[in-house]
């Protein structure tokens, strides 16, 4: 956990210096401690002080915050699923989330009010996984395959729905959300910042709250029922949790795949599978590779920003290869 801790601290310290407009260490530190009130005499001029503390500063931070909820949100979905390669997609979060926007985009709502592109987007995501859940539980046949099933079902006809009123709208509005769409923190500021630390903070802490009925869902559905776990209703509170947390991170940043893939299988393997330790260490491996990321994707090009999920799936792909190659040799 200090190495992890420490690894985040660096990749920030490395995130808020590198960039289009460079930083030193020195000029970072000296500048926050001036934020503090710590320090009097300025480090840098206005310019690129208001680059640093008004436009750097909350994206990096936002970065770590989704990074951590989207790691939590694969923990959560791969022990209801009892299943290392579950991930938000299963829920139908994304797609929901993409119809939302482009419902947005499409009807003008994103141009005339102020967040109205994640507001619909968050709806569409929790509208999605609802959607799924109460398919599923209509079903007679196993809950497990009947949610994996269905998630896959919903999302399929919501990409399709999608690419519909995409091909419906005029070309400055699909422009508009394509970038959204291929995930990126791009123009997020402290107003974004601000939301997602009242979804995403809450819904972090009441993970944690849960280890325990977490620890035995592990052992099965048979054995949790033994020890007086009603598997059923906690299930449906953490598929919430998952819901409200890919909902609340895919609104404001997009499609960002494979960190909730990544993050819990890395850490499952170096600190086990009990809940209260994988919980803290994958929310800090997915915030240090969104935080990572990001800095790849605006420090790459000095033209423009590179869509945020591209570079994890640069990464993501590969590793998911190297999952199911380790798999079928053992």
């Amino acid at each position: 956990m200090g190495l992890l801790a420490l690894g985040l601290a660096v990749s920030i310290g490395l995130a808020l210096c590198l960039g289009a407009v460079r930083y030193t260490p020195l000029e970072v530190v000296s500048e926050g401690l001036r934020g503090l009130g710590l320090a009097a005499s300025p480090a840098l001029d206005e310019a690129h002080a208001i680059i640093l503390g008004e436009i750097r500063l909350p994206r990096v931070a936002l970065a770590a915050l989704l990074g951590g909820a989207l790691a939590l949100t694969g923990v959560l979905l791969q022990t209801v699923f009892q299943n290392p390669m579950a991930d938000a997609s299963l829920l139908g979060v994304g797609s929901g989330a993409a119809l939302g926007a482009v419902i947005a985009v499409k009807l003008g709502w994103s141009f005339d009010v102020f967040l109205a592109l994640p507001a619909a987007a968050f709806v569409g995501a929790l509208g999605a996984s609802l959607v799924v859940y109460m398919v599923a539980e209509n079903m007679r046949s196993s809950s497990l395959t009947s949610l994996i099933l269905t998630g896959l079902a919903v999302s399929a006809f919501l990409s399709g729905v999608t690419s519909i009123v995409l091909i419906a709208s005029e070309e400055f509005r699909v422009r508009a959300v394509f970038f959204w769409l291929a995930g990126g923190l791009e123009g997020r500021g402290f107003i974004h910042l601000g939301i997602a630390c009242a979804i995403v903070i809450p819904a972090c802490l009441a993970a944690a709250a849960l280890h325990r009925p977490l620890d035995l869902l592990l052992l099965g559905e048979t054995e949790a029922r033994a020890l007086g776990l009603n598997v059923p209703r906690m299930r449906l509170v953490l598929l919430a949790l998952a819901a409200l947390l890919s909902g609340a991170t895919t609104s404001i940043a997009g499609s960002v795949p494979f960190v909730g893939l990544m993050a819990p299988h890395a850490m499952r393997g170096l600190v086990g599978p009990r809940a209260s330790r994988l919980l803290p260490a994958a929310f800090l491996a997915g915030a240090i590779l969104v935080v990572l990321s990001d800095l790849a994707a605006r420090a790459i090009s000095d033209r423009y920003d590179l869509p945020l999920g591209a570079i994890t799936s640069l990464s993501g792909a590969p590793y998911l290869i190297h999952i199911l190659r380790r798999t079928e040799r053992a």
